[in-house]
């Protein structure tokens, strides 16, 4: 069988790439290893900055919306902010994800389901090995996650992640979020309305820390805790473009915010950088891939500048977010502010 383009992995960057080639006049194949909808590790909050890339219908999925934030040191302390405007949405991966794809679906792409990716060929069209048969195409995405195979078999490795539990619980929390520095080396604890959950990317034992998390919040673990992995970028060579016709979207190149690990954003934001880059340029996209890419990239470099400081004086951190540093941080979830500009405007503000 043959297409023009074949996308590994149907979470939100895979859909989302499926979606844009498709509505360009591209013959696209969408495989999931999974049957849909299925679920997904995930916290659920979507950043509202994120509301400029989701199409229509998405209003629909809302769990809750976000009008405040706490932010707490170990458990024992914390503040609390408002805001007028929505700071961000919690929605269900599973239905999220699904709708994104049911999305690609009505301009055209086909799904393949319970269907995983085998290997690969490159030549003059791609040869592409898979559970469910052979096909050929003129590009591939992989969007295949933290574990994406297709990264794998072009050589990259993950280095930099965060390890991360979470449980399902029903939380006080109807239009809030909790995080919460101090717990762990590098990374936080979090309340969300319908999980609780922590990362960390060093080694602590982080099961027994969340169950102190939990105790400290009058929270009781209940039922299966879940674990996973969040990569993240913090440099330009972070940044797993991928190779010639074969571009990597999502988790899949690192595109993850490595101060709270949020990557659903930067999924869609390189998913419609490398459709375009396809569009752009059909014989190596890789390369305008990366150029298309370098404002995203440098969003994360500059969040990551600014999470070693935050990580490495948590306290300090914990402090200056009631003088001023949270309000300024919803801003940038607003849409409203780069990472960029709040790190310049923090440095200004502490000389």
């Amino acid at each position: 069988m043959s297409f023009d383009a074949v996308v590994v992995g149907a979470g939100p960057g895979g859909a989302f790439s499926a979606y844009w080639l498709a509505k360009n006049g591209l013959k696209v194949l969408l495989l999931e290893k999974k049957r849909l909808p299925r679920f997904k590790l995930c916290g659920g909050c979507l950043s509202a900055r994120v509301v400029s890339l989701l199409p229509e219908g998405w209003q629909g999925l809302i769990k809750a919306v976000i009008r405040e934030g706490t932010l707490g040191c170990r458990g024992e302390e914390s503040f609390s902010l408002s805001s007028e405007k929505p700071l961000a949405y919690i929605v269900d991966r599973a239905e999220f994800d699904y709708f994104l794809v049911q999305n690609a679906q009505r301009v055209g792409v086909e799904l393949w389901q319970e269907c995983e990716l085998l290997g690969f060929e490159e030549g003059e069209r791609i040869k592409v090995y898979t559970s469910k048969g052979e096909v050929e195409a003129d590009f591939l995405i992989g969007a295949d996650g933290f574990y994406s195979k297709t990264a794998d078999l072009l050589g990259y490795k993950k280095k930099k992640f965060f390890r991360s539990l979470e449980f399902q619980c029903l939380t006080n929390l109807k239009e809030g979020v909790r995080i919460d520095v101090g717990l762990v080396e590098r990374g936080y604890a979090w309340v969300f309305p319908t999980n609780v959950g922590i990362a960390s990317t060093g080694k602590e034992n982080l099961l027994e820390l969340l169950k102190d998390y939990s105790t400290k919040l009058g929270l009781k673990v209940e039922g299966k805790v879940y674990g996973w992995h969040i990569p993240y970028l913090e440099n330009k060579k972070d940044f797993h473009a991928g190779r010639g016709r074969i571009l990597l979207v999502g988790d899949a190149s690192n595109s993850v915010d490595p101060l709270l690990g949020e990557g659903i954003y930067y999924a869609l934001w390189g998913a419609k950088n490398a459709v375009q880059a396809i569009l752009n340029c059909p014989n190596n996209p890789v390369e305008e891939y990366f150029r298309l890419s370098k404002p995203m990239i440098e969003e994360l470099v500059y969040a990551g500048r600014i999470a070693k400081i935050a990580y490495r004086f948590q306290r300090f951190s914990y402090n200056w977010g009631k003088k001023g540093a949270l309000k300024a941080y919803y801003r940038l979830l607003r849409g409203e502010e780069s990472y960029k500009k709040l790190f310049f405007k923090a440095w200004l503000h502490l000389i």
